[in-house]
């Protein structure tokens, strides 16, 4: 492997605020493309916001270079099972805590109070288990969150990650970029493949694909996953000085609506040119509004769904929606969206992730049950107990 290969280290514990600043900003993107779905926002902008489902694509690519920051030296040396469990864990203890209380309540909640306002596709009961195990889009059930599609794309990214992070990393980098070759080609089957890739009718070019019985969803997620992978690898090939045209031509992109598959392409090296954190476009993203949207983008993400159908949906059918007009009441779900998730990630989502770190550790640091010592305690014991002394003869 030639050095030119490998990306210049990066400090472990620095943080990269331009990238948690854009993440924020695609969040509040997902925002206001769900709620373009329950009300019509002017003709001027309705173009540019019926995009936001490219977020997520964004998302996905995000992920693989975080992660690929993160923990590609965890696996240098090839799969060590103590490596693969300690990352399962961390990103446990780093998604598992808001996801699964928003399951709960939005399971509670559209059996009980929205059971006649709030369409879900399926029985809830049987989509509970496995949407508690973040597997339901692998085929066996609607997500009871709907945007939580992409947490069990990303699950099923994170049990392959040791494979995937070999590949992107450590080995030659002809193999690493014909994994990039064939990404895309995943990509372009979604987004121009066969109605089975995605369940529905196939607008030629979308990627907009989040059937929980469609492969092209998870698909979508593993293909862009990669590529955010083997873009931390080359992220020195493309300057911080980039960074402004590509985020010119992610936004013109984004507004006229070509094949999806370029903007693939333009946020990898998007991303690829902010990792440096420099540059006027990295300033815009390092700023407080920014970069406290990134803070808090992933409890935006879980809470603003809900919060939306109850606004757009409920309070109308309950005859509560007064004389303001839906696009008025859209706004106040996306102002109120942004409190909520601003109050779970301070008093609930950062806390937890705490606790649940912790939790780790003490399991960590107890001895197993299944040692060595604890098997011959257990053997010396049932021979105690099953050979008896024989009481001598008289």
């Amino acid at each position: 492997m030639t050095p030119a290969a490998l990306p210049s280290p990066a400090p472990k514990k620095a943080e990269i605020r331009a990238l948690t600043g854009l993440r924020g900003i695609a969040a509040l993107y997902v925002v206001f493309f769900h709620a373009n779905g329950l009300v019509a926002f002017p003709s001027l902008v309705k173009p540019f916001i019926g995009h936001g489902y490219m977020s997520v694509d964004l998302f996905f690519i995000l992920s693989g270079f975080v992660m690929a920051i993160t923990y590609a030296d965890w696996f240098r040396d090839g799969f060590s099972f103590a490596s693969f469990k300690k990352f399962l864990l961390a990103r446990v203890a780093r998604i598992y805590p808001l996801y699964i209380l928003m399951t709960v309540i939005t399971a509670i909640a559209i059996t009980t109070v929205l059971s006649s306002t709030y369409r879900f596709d399926d029985n809830v009961l049987r989509a509970l288990p496995f949407n508690i195990t973040m597997t339901h889009v692998w085929g066996l059930a609607y997500a009871i969150v709907p945007p939580s599609w992409s947490i069990s794309t990303e699950w099923a990214a994170y049990l392959l990650f040791p494979v995937s992070i070999w590949l992107a990393m450590w080995m030659p980098r002809r193999y690493a970029l014909l994994g990039v070759v064939a990404a895309f080609g995943v990509l372009a089957a979604v987004a121009f493949g066969p109605q089975w890739m995605t369940h529905h009718a196939q607008v030629s070019g979308r990627l907009d694909v989040v059937h929980s019985y469609a492969p092209g969803t998870t698909l979508r997620c593993l293909a862009s996953f990669y590529i955010g992978l083997v873009a931390f690898r080359f992220k020195d090939l493309i300057t911080s000085r980039a960074s402004g045209v590509l985020a010119i031509l992610a936004l013109v992109l984004l507004w006229y609506k070509p094949t999806d598959l370029w903007l693939i392409a333009v946020f990898a090296g998007l991303i690829m040119s902010l990792s440096h954190d420099e540059g006027f476009v990295a300033r815009l993203l390092q700023s407080r509004v920014a970069y406290w949207l990134g803070l808090v983008s992933f409890a935006l993400y879980l809470v603003h769904d809900l919060i939306q159908k109850i606004i757009l949906k409920s309070l109308p059918a309950w005859g509560l929606a007064g004389d303001l007009s839906r696009l008025n009441w859209a706004l106040v779900s996306i102002a109120l969206s942004i409190g909520v998730a601003a109050l779970a990630h301070y008093f609930y989502e950062k806390p937890s992730r705490v606790w649940a770190r912790n939790l780790i550790k003490q399991m960590e640091s107890r001895p197993p049950v299944f040692s060595r010592a604890n098997y011959a305690k257990v053997v010396n014991y049932v021979r105690s107990v099953a050979i008896r002394p024989t009481t001598p003869a008289e």
